[in-house]
């Protein structure tokens, strides 16, 4: 198996341009967010914790977005940018990256400070990017917790809108077949599925991915257009976010009347929250896999 050591999903990030718009966002949309954060490169970030996975609002000073991985990107983008696999060693990760014959950066450490009641914790991981572009949109890093417990804590899992997990990733591409010999090549013949109406489906473990094509996505997400400012390395495709599983659709329906949220109900019985209610990223929210 390529990647034996990428075991699902960790988190993707949405890069964000006001931080507490896009918080107050959230909150509309029933999500409990962890404390405000600050990393200790000087970027802010809010995260959304799910059971296994979670969402991350990342907030970028000016003075910092020319020299980030996502400078591809105009200033004014906000939407998801990178999905982080889910590992316990990163290091492994660039070994079996090396094998492959893909060259990465050396795996980096970070940190930041996790204020809570009992005192301030240093939160840890150590973390390996794949090339930028490697296999277009999204781009992929592995985020190697090193403090689970304090990223993973219970009080924050609890959401108003009953939200348990991210079920799935949306991309579009414009063919989304060309993609597959570059996810076969990373993740194995394995994890690679056809789609109805010519999309592609990357799986491991707790990740999944839909690719779709522009028609498809089109008619299951009528009104979401392609945003602005997206990398050339993107070649034509676009992250647009994400499918949210919840404990009881109804109940949560009934949150996004009471608190007056933006959406729709398909004919999927999905509800569907457009991106601009999302800083950026396509939110849709399903009953829970059984």
């Amino acid at each position: 198996m390529s990647l034996p050591s990428v075991t699902g999903l960790d988190h993707y990030i949405i890069r964000v341009n006001d931080l507490q718009a896009a918080t107050d966002r959230y909150v509309k949309l029933g999500f409990s967010l962890a404390p405000q954060g600050r990393h200790h490169r000087g970027t802010r970030n809010q995260t959304i914790i799910l059971d296994a996975n979670y969402l991350e609002l990342l907030y970028f000073p000016e003075e910092l977005k020319a020299e980030s991985r996502f400078s591809g990107y105009d200033d004014a983008y906000e939407g998801p940018v990178a999905t982080a696999l889910q590992t316990t060693d990163s290091t492994a990760v660039h070994a079996e990256l090396a094998r492959l014959g893909i060259t990465a950066e050396p795996p980096q450490s970070g940190g930041r400070p996790v204020h809570l009641p009992e005192g301030s914790e240093d939160a840890a991981w150590n973390n390996t990017n794949f090339p930028a572009g490697l296999l277009g949109v999204p781009d992929f890093f592995t985020c190697g917790h090193l403090t689970r417990h304090l990223v993973f804590r219970p009080e924050w899992q609890e959401h108003a809108n009953g939200a348990r997990r991210i079920e799935s990733l949306i991309a579009v591409h414009p063919d989304p077949a060309s993609l597959r010999a570059g996810y076969e090549r990373v993740f194995g013949p394995i994890s690679i599925s056809e789609l109805p109406d010519g999309g592609l489906q990357v799986r491991r473990g707790s990740l999944r991915i839909d690719f779709q094509s522009p028609a498809a996505f089109e008619q299951r997400y009528p009104r979401v257009r392609v945003p602005a400012g997206l990398p050339a390395s993107a070649h034509g495709g676009w992250f647009a976010g994400s499918v949210i599983g919840v404990r009881d659709l109804a109940k949560t329906r009934a949150l996004f009347d009471a608190n007056q949220v933006n959406y729709r109900a398909n004919a999927q019985g999905e509800l569907v929250v457009p991106p601009e209610d999302g800083a950026g990223a396509l939110q849709v929210f399903v009953q829970e896999a059984a």
